[in-house]
C-alpha cells in the first residue's frame, strides 16, 4: 500500500467516526473520496476540490460537542466565558481567568489575526490542503511567565484561530486542537 494510499485511508476512517460520533449519517458530501492508484496525486487535489465546492457556514454554538471536544485539554476544567460575534467571525472562550483559552473560527472575509506569524508544516494539516502558522509572545513577570500563543489554520473557505494566555506553554495541545477543529469543518 502506497503512502498517498495510507494517508487517504486515515483521512477517511478518521472523517468516518467524526460523522459517527456527532450522530449524523453520511451524506453525499461527506463520503469518503474514491480510491486512486497508488502514483497519483489526486487525493489531495480531490480532498481541496471537495472542500471548496460545499458552502461553508460559521457554527451556530459554541457549546457543539464536537468543539468543545477537540479543544479537548485546552479547556478542561475551564468554565465557558463567553461567545463574541463579529462580520463573518464567531469566538468561543474559555475561563475569564489565566489560563484562558479561545477559538475563532473566520470566514476568509474576515480581518486576519495574528497575520505575520511564520508558517509550520503539519502533516494532518498539509493532508487537507491547509497551510498553519504558529507563534506567541511571552511576557516576563518577575520570575514568572506568561504566555500569548496562538496556532492559526488557513482553508479556503475559513481561517481558523486557536490561542491562549497561560504559565506555560502549551504548542502540542494548541496544534493538537487546531488539527481536530480543521477536520470537523472541513468535513
Amino acid at each position: 500500500m502506497s503512502m498517498i494510499s495510507k494517508v487517504l485511508l486515515g483521512v477517511t476512517v478518521l472523517g468516518g467516526l467524526l460523522t459517527g460520533c456527532s450522530g449524523g449519517s453520511p451524506t453525499a458530501s461527506s463520503s469518503p473520496a474514491p480510491a486512486t492508484t497508488a502514483g497519483s496525486s489526486a487525493p489531495s487535489t480531490l480532498t481541496a476540490t471537495t472542500a471548496l465546492a460545499r458552502p461553508f457556514a460559521l457554527p451556530k454554538s459554541c457549546d457543539d460537542p464536537r468543539m468543545v471536544a477537540a479543544m479537548g485539554a485546552l479547556i478542561k476544567g475551564k468554565k465557558f466565558s463567553k461567545r463574541y460575534d463579529a462580520s463573518g467571525a464567531l469566538t468561543c472562550s474559555w475561563g475569564k481567568k489565566i489560563p484562558a483559552t479561545s477559538v475563532t473560527i473566520a470566514l476568509p472575509s474576515a480581518p486576519p489575526k495574528y497575520k505575520d506569524f511564520p508558517q509550520v508544516q503539519v502533516p494532518e494539516l498539509a493532508t487537507l490542503g491547509v497551510e498553519a502558522q504558529s507563534g506567541g509572545t511571552e511576557i516576563a513577570l518577575g520570575n514568572r511567565s506568561l504566555y500569548n500563543q496562538a496556532f492559526v489554520v488557513t482553508a479556503p473557505q475559513f481561517r481558523l484561530t486557536v490561542d491562549q494566555l497561560s504559565e506555560k506553554r502549551r504548542d502540542d495541545d494548541l496544534r493538537e486542537a487546531a488539527v481536530a477543529l480543521t477536520t470537523w469543518l472541513m468535513s
